[in-house]
C-alpha cells in the first residue's frame, strides 16, 4: 500500500519510504517508557513509515543517548532537546514547529505511555484524508480494549465523551494522548500557547481553538490506543496539604506551579478561552474565591493537626 501513496520521502540510511507524517512525542525522564513506545511503533510498522519527533525536555536519565544507541539506522527519528522548562505544551509546540518546517502534511500527538494498535495510525490518517479540515483521535483504553477501561478523551461543553466500537462522535476538543491533525491547523492557528497553558489544558484549549476556527473534531470508536501504566488522575485539592510543608510552599505548588491543575494563570486563560472575556472572568473570580477559601480552611486544619 505504501508504494501507492503520493509524496513519500526516502530514508537515506535504509531506503525505507517515509510519509510526510510526523508523530510528536514529548518525553521527560522516563527512558524505559519512551523506549517501549518506540519499540512498539517499530513492531507495528509505524516507525519505518512515519517520522518520529521525540522532544526530550532536558531528561537526565540518558533518554536521548539510549534512543540514539538503540535506533542508529532510523534517520526519520528526530530527537529535539528541551531546556527542562518546556513541559507538555512547550514540547508539543516545539515538535509541531519543527515538523511544519520539515514539510509535514499531517501531525500526530502521541504520549509515550499511549500505544496505538496496529493499523490505528494508518486508519486515522485515512480518515483525515477523506475528511478535510478534520482532527481526530482513537478511543483510549486504560489497559485492554474493554468497555470498562474506556477513557474520556473528548468533550462538548463541560461533558466528557468516549467513543465505543462502531461510534463516530463529533466533539469540540480532544485530550492529548493520541490526536491526529492536518498541517492546515498549524497554518491557521499556529502552535499551542505554552506561556498560557504550559502543562494542563494545553491539549484541550488548542483543539478547542481549532474547532472554533472551523475545523471539525471526531472520536473514532473503531480505532484503539492502550494507555500503559496507571492513568493518573489530576491531584485533588487536598493532596497538596502535607505535613511538613509550609503555607507558602503549599500555596505556590497549588496555585503557581506549572504542573498544577489549579495554576491560577492557566485557569484564568482557560476560562477566557472557553467562555469569552467577561463571562470567563466572572467564572474565574467565582472559582478563585472558592479555592482561596478552601486553601485557608485546609491550611488551618493542617496547622491544628500538626499542633495536636
Amino acid at each position: 500500500m505504501s508504494n501507492q501513496l503520493p509524496n513519500l520521502r526516502s530514508n537515506p540510511s535504509s531506503n525505507r519510504q517515509v510519509e510526510p507524517v510526523y508523530i510528536i512525542i514529548p518525553v521527560y525522564n522516563r527512558k524505559d517508557t519512551t523506549l517501549a513506545c518506540i519499540a512498539h511503533l517499530e513492531a507495528i510498522g509505524d516507525l519505518a513509515r512515519y517520522h518520529v519527533v521525540i522532544v526530550d525536555d532536558g531528561s537526565t536519565d540518558g533518554t536521548a543517548e539510549a534512543i540514539a544507541q538503540a535506533y542508529p539506522d532510523y534517520a526519520q527519528i528526530h530527537v529535539l532537546p528541551g531546556d527542562g522548562d518546556l513541559w507538555w505544551t512547550g514540547a508539543i509546540a516545539k515538535g509541531m514547529t519543527y515538523a511544519h518546517d520539515q514539510g509535514a502534511r499531517f501531525l500526530i500527538w502521541l504520549n509515550d505511555d499511549s500505544l496505538p494498535a496496529k493499523g490505528t495510525l494508518a486508519r486515522l490518517l485515512e480518515f483525515m484524508r477523506s475528511h478535510p479540515d478534520t482532527i481526530a483521535a482513537p478511543s483510549c483504553y486504560a489497559g485492554e480494549a474493554k468497555l470498562e477501561n474506556l477513557q474520556h478523551n473528548g468533550f462538548r461543553g463541560r461533558e466528557g465523551f468516549a467513543a465505543k466500537p462502531g461510534e463516530l462522535l463529533p466533539v469540540e476538543g480532544l485530550s492529548g494522548w493520541c490526536v491526529g491533525m492536518p498541517i492546515a491547523v498549524y497554518d491557521k492557528i499556529g502552535a499551542p500557547n505554552a506561556q498560557k497553558f504550559p502543562h494542563y489544558a494545553g491539549d484541550d484549549v488548542y483543539t478547542f481553538q481549532a474547532t472554533k476556527a472551523g475545523f471539525k473534531a471526531f472520536l473514532l470508536g473503531d480505532l484503539t490506543v492502550e494507555l500503559i501504566g496507571p492513568v493518573h488522575a489530576k491531584l485533588g485539592f487536598e493532596d497538596y496539604f502535607k505535613p511538613g510543608s509550609s503555607a507558602g510552599a503549599i500555596f505556590h505548588n497549588l496555585f503557581w506551579h506549572k504542573k498544577s491543575p489549579y495554576r491560577l494563570p492557566t485557569r484564568y486563560f482557560f476560562f477566557q478561552e472557553r467562555y469569552g472575556l467577561w463571562v470567563g472572568a466572572a467564572l474565574f473570580a467565582t472559582k478563585l474565591s472558592f479555592w482561596l477559601f478552601r486553601w485557608a480552611q485546609l491550611q488551618l486544619l493542617l496547622s491544628l493537626k500538626i499542633k495536636s
